[in-house]
């Protein structure tokens, strides 16, 4: 990549080695959260009407593997009946 003269090569290097985790794959560098993200793979095959669903499964997966309390929160382990 060239650089015009503002340092955008190195920057979008940077964003680039940043968003991946430094995983070579292409992955996270988590498996859980990986896993998680796999389900996106199907949106090709299903209609746009169906869209929605994945993408709010997904979203509350990947918000019980980063954040552990609210997989407990979820599962009842919070105290309350």
């Amino acid at each position: 990549m060239t650089d015009t003269g503002h340092g955008r090569a190195a920057a979008v290097q940077d964003t680039t080695e940043h968003t991946t985790g430094g995983a070579t794959d292409g992955g996270t560098g988590d498996a859980h959260v990986d896993e998680v993200l796999r389900a996106l793979d199907r949106l090709a095959d299903l209609p746009v009407t169906d869209h929605a669903a994945v993408y709010l499964d997904v979203l509350e997966r990947l918000g019980g593997e980063l954040n552990p309390e609210q997989k407990l929160h979820r599962a009842g382990a919070h105290g309350s009946p």
